[in-house]
């Protein structure tokens, strides 16, 4: 896209993505616990939080310090890359618009939303069910299907306000965001025309195998909230019928988290028809465009993928990356710039074709995760520049601490880190090293690499790549010992000896690998500078040999490879994007 002509001003943009807001407050028909306010507050389970990617509770107050903080930074308009409800309960989204009105009416912040999976489900909606603490440390179930049974709850709650909406029903509490038109944008347009009628903005989906067709609502639109800036809010959420279920039986529609870009590419061709023609427009008007969904449209990670389905298989984040195709049919559309969410991953990915268009997708890392950020866009003549800015900061809800406190002395949980936390940052830190053991090493790897990595010292880590022959998982602990230690290289022996005496496990080697995979730069001030200099040396010493496919030192090998790539991507956190090559600059230095 060339420099744009009428953008005299410089433009700032906040977006967020996977608020995953959660109204600790909200009426979900439970009766709640009473905070020190004497309010009643519903509280999820902390025993659910630890299973999870995300956090719950400490969504309420994450959303806030962030308007917070975007309007002290004195930026007016606001993009929210889905998922900006816990799971797109009624009440939850009646919760989120107001929470949004508040900050229009106070702070003067326009928003402009666009769907995520867990904020409205294909064209009925579905049933959601959800724990929360009870005041005698148990729990009561809250759900929207009366057929919910669960003898271990307290009592069991049925309400419609823990239902999830379908299109276009799901849309009318965030209607005033975007999805309609209200009168104080400057342009406003759909793939489809300038009518906002629902009826005038459907799609035909099919079944894979063509038998079965459906009638769905896009709920995708052009916005001009400044002059000179085109935003293309696109609703990437791809609900397919699926083959051989009648309409309206359960299970109807698959879930659309997994199919993302990839799904666009089959289910919604004419939104890349009409980025086409926006994109065209936009170089004849001079309009700076700018475009945004809920799913990435390139891969985050690094270029990893290969290596981890050597390694796990073919994995839930794996699944979730889009093809090259996608790429290119964007920038064959004219996007050169994406905003994405979804994997709550902070990463800048970048491709460029042989035609010479580039594509730069920018994932935004959540709120409710590891991490803890939102990005800053300015729009320069020349170049964008980002800032990543993060809300670890904030301090955390004494009421939360109490009532986790209550649950943790009830069940016995284990978790003394994210309960010694003072501050938000530290609470996701040691959250996501919490789920590296109870959720990602028991769903994601297969169990002779899990034991191997839950049982074995980095020590022995740095030994094994010193033995030539082929190990396997469950022989490292005696390969090492049988190990010539009179023939060590003295470095590799210092090494060694170094990570003995630090007690370094590759556990704790796991939990910072997810840290750098999830946060990228970001990461790094979580981590010893030494710490990261015995995983590079290790790194190294794996890196210098070619190994035997799947035995434990290839597999380990793999391992520190997409350390090295997490940690050696493109800039992240504060960088520049050349408008007319599409180079990323790093702006820190």
């Amino acid at each position: 896209m060339p420099p744009s002509q009428t953008v005299h001003a410089t433009p700032r943009l906040a977006i967020l993505a996977d608020a995953h807001f959660h109204d600790l407050y909200g009426d979900y028909g439970i009766k709640g616990v009473p905070g020190s306010d004497g309010r009643r507050m519903s509280v999820r389970l902390l025993s659910d939080t630890v299973k999870s990617t995300r956090v719950f509770n400490e969504s309420y107050a994450a959303l806030k310090h962030a308007l917070d903080d975007i309007a002290a930074e004195g930026i007016r308009d606001v993009v929210l890359l889905g998922d900006y409800s816990d799971d797109g309960q009624r009440e939850t989204l009646r919760n989120v618009r107001r929470l949004l009105e508040d900050y229009e009416a106070r702070l003067g912040l326009r928003f402009y939303a666009t769907v995520g999976n867990h904020d409205i489900f294909a064209a009925t909606g579905r049933h959601r069910t959800k724990k929360f603490l009870s005041e005698n440390g148990r729990y009561s179930l809250a759900t929207s299907d009366p057929a919910t049974r669960d003898p271990s709850a307290f009592e069991i709650a049925v309400s419609e306000a823990m239902s999830c909406p379908g299109y276009p029903d799901g849309l009318s509490e965030m209607a005033a965001f975007g999805f309609f038109p209200r009168g104080d944008e400057l342009y406003w347009e759909t793939p489809f025309g300038s009518d906002a009628a629902v009826e005038a903005r459907c799609y035909d989906v099919y079944s894979p195998d063509g038998t079965i067709s459906r009638r769905l609502m896009d709920a995708s639109y052009l916005v001009e909230p400044t002059d000179g800036i085109w935003l293309a809010m696109i609703d990437a959420n791809v609900f397919a019928p699926v083959d051989g279920i009648a309409p309206g039986a359960p299970g109807d529609f698959a879930d659309s988290t997994g199919a993302g870009w990839n799904g666009m590419l089959r289910h919604k061709a004419f939104v890349f028809e009409w980025l086409a023609d926006v994109s065209r427009r936009a170089q004849q008007e001079g309009k700076c465009l700018l475009a945004f969904s809920h799913y990435p449209v390139l891969d985050p990670l690094d270029g990893t993928a290969t290596d981890e389905r050597h390694l796990l298989g073919e994995t839930p984040m794996v699944g979730r990356i889009p093809t090259p195709a996608v790429a290119e049919k964007l920038m064959k559309a004219g996007v050169n710039l994406h905003f994405s969410g979804h994997l709550h991953v902070n990463d800048t990915a970048r491709v460029k074709n042989e035609g010479g268009r580039y594509l730069v997708n920018i994932a935004v890392p959540a709120l409710v995760a590891f991490p803890c950020a939102y990005k800053a866009l300015s729009v320069f003549e020349d170049r964008f520049e980002i800032e990543t800015r993060q809300i670890g900061d904030m301090p955390l809800d004494p009421d939360l601490g109490r009532f986790y406190d209550r649950e943790v002395a009830a069940s016995g949980l284990q978790v003394a880190a994210l309960r010694d936390a003072r501050s938000y940052g530290t609470f996701l830190h040691a959250h996501l090293g919490h789920l590296v053991g109870r959720r990602h090493l028991k769903r994601e790897w297969p169990r002779p690499l899990a034991e191997m990595l839950r049982t074995t010292s980095l020590a022995d880590i740095t030994l094994l790549s010193q033995v030539a022959h082929t190990v396997g998982l469950r022989e490292i602990a005696g390969a090492v010992e049988r190990t010539d230690r009179r023939n060590l290289d003295s470095d590799v022996q210092a090494l060694a000896d170094a990570c003995r005496d630090r007690g370094m496990t590759a556990l704790d080697f796991l939990r910072d690998w997810y840290r750098l995979r999830m946060a990228s730069e970001l990461a790094l001030p979580w981590i010893a500078p030494e710490t990261m200099e015995i995983y590079g040396r290790i790194s190294a010493l794996y890196g210098a040999t070619s190994w035997e496919k799947r035995s434990a030192q290839w597999k380990i090998a793999r391992l520190f490879s997409m350390f090295e790539r997490y940690r050696s991507g493109l800039p992240s956190d504060r960088f520049s994007i050349d408008r007319t090559s599409g180079a990323v600059s790093d702006r820190r230095k």
